[in-house]
């Protein structure tokens, strides 16, 4: 493969995967160089109802480039997971690499608050349309707008979401800019936390035991008994393990997020992925009356699943796989009542 091949890979594995439909909030990015730059945004979770959102441009568009822009962007999750606010992120940030060349945005969101944080270094801008509280920080309302731009990407005459979505907003400033990245938040509405978590876990085999210590954690939090949350622990392997094995066929990283709430001892999780559209629900029941020689293969695990949940939903929205699982927490609906 040519130098060019290699940056166009490591560019496109920038992009971050689509953001899923939430309740709390929509994002919606992109990015442009028309030369001489290497220009991304990205969105994550680094911790339980925080959510970071960053627009980044590196200068420079051959292979040394780009691998410095894959490093900052795994530097900048990594330092906003270990810090309170964006610009004691990009403080950090900039205490250890060299930051010539380089123009970021960033914002970090407490979705249960509604409080934002945000900073800019180099050619790059945040705004947003809420309120500034006491402590400097943000508050957000619903239909509150946040727009982050690096390099030449400006800033919308009007920081509100038009008619035809923010999807619309953030193409048409990238279409009159010649590089840079951009990305606007919408926020809908504010978590629960007491009742609610929300995380994302890599595509490999290591990030299901992972996914299962932070489930547990959240079940025995709120009272859920031994047996309630070995069944979740058993059924959210087999579907975690099946989306690992056959939901990408790209061969690159993906994450997948899951949602937790719990209302008067109902559980309900939503397993999220943007692999290849797969309906396991679909797969039919088997037949455990029938022979072994005679009996369908596959279809035992999700059996499985079913018997240890209530319910179990399938949808695709967005571009992304939605599982939804529930179930009534005895230890839980004991102890509501």
């Amino acid at each position: 493969m040519s130098d060019a091949g290699l940056v166009a890979h490591l560019r496109a594995s920038l992009s971050p995967q689509g953001f899923p439909v939430r309740r709390e909030a929509e994002i919606e990015g992109g990015a442009g160089d028309a030369s001489g730059a290497i220009s991304f945004y990205d969105h994550y979770w680094p911790a339980r109802s925080v959510l970071a959102i960053s627009a980044v441009r590196v200068a420079g568009d051959d292979i040394d480039t780009a691998v410095r822009a894959a490093g900052i962007k795994q530097l900048i999750r990594a330092v906003v997971a270990k810090t309170r606010t964006a610009n004691e992120a990009l403080e950090t940030l900039a205490a250890r690499i060299d930051t010539a060349g380089l123009d970021v945005g960033l914002l970090v969101l407490d979705v249960v608050s509604g409080t934002v944080s945000s900073a800019a270094s180099g050619k790059a801008a945040v705004t947003i349309s809420g309120k500034p509280d006491r402590s400097g920080r943000t508050e957000l309302a619903a239909g509150d707008l946040a727009w982050l731009s690096a390099g030449d990407i400006g800033t919308p005459a009007k920081t509100a979401a038009p008619p035809d979505g923010i999807g619309a907003l953030v193409r048409g400033e990238i279409d009159r800019g010649s590089s840079g990245a951009a990305c606007a938040l919408l926020f809908k509405a504010r978590g629960r936390l007491a009742r609610e978590t929300t995380f994302s876990i890599g595509n490999s085999h290591g990030d299901i035991q992972v996914a299962a210590e932070k489930v547990r954690r959240f079940l025995e939090m709120h009272g859920a008994d031994e047996a309630d949350v070995t069944a979740i622990d058993v059924a959210l392997d087999e579907i975690l393990t099946n989306t690992v094995n056959y939901g990408f066929e790209d061969g690159n990283a993906h994450e997948i997020l899951l949602s937790l709430s719990i209302d008067s001892g109902a559980l309900t999780i939503e397993v999220q992925d943007d692999g290849r559209p797969f309906d396991p629900l679909a797969i039919p029941i088997p037949d455990l009356d029938a022979d072994l020689e005679t009996r369908q293969i596959g279809g035992l695990g999700m059996h499985f699943v079913r018997t240890l949940l209530d319910t179990v939903s399938y949808s695709r929205r967005n571009g992304w796989n939605v599982l939804t699982l529930e179930k009534q927490l005895a230890g839980t609906a004991e102890k509501a009542s």
